[in-house]
């Protein structure tokens, strides 16, 4: 059986884990957003939305980078000159 104080601790660490410190309102607005059918799946999609938005984001920007060394608007020779 075990102690008693690692009974506590094991309470506490797993309530610290199961309930995390959320903002209610701003949960519930989501869900209402979202439609969600829990808050979990709720926060799942939230988190699969915004994994996707920053994907894009860098795409879209490793894209202009792409677009903008093609069109040769990128001057290497300044790199060269700061190596001296």
């Amino acid at each position: 059986m075990p102690e008693p104080a690692e009974v506590a601790m094991t309470d506490t660490a797993v309530k610290a884990v199961a309930e995390p410190d959320l903002d209610e309102e701003l949960l519930n607005e989501a869900q209402r957003q979202i439609a969600g059918s829990s808050r979990n799946a709720t926060l799942n999609e939230a988190l699969r939305r915004l994994v996707e938005e920053e994907r894009a984001k860098r795409q879209a920007a490793l894209e202009r980078l792409q677009r903008m060394h093609d069109e040769g608007l990128f001057d290497y020779s300044r790199l060269d000159a700061a190596d001296e």
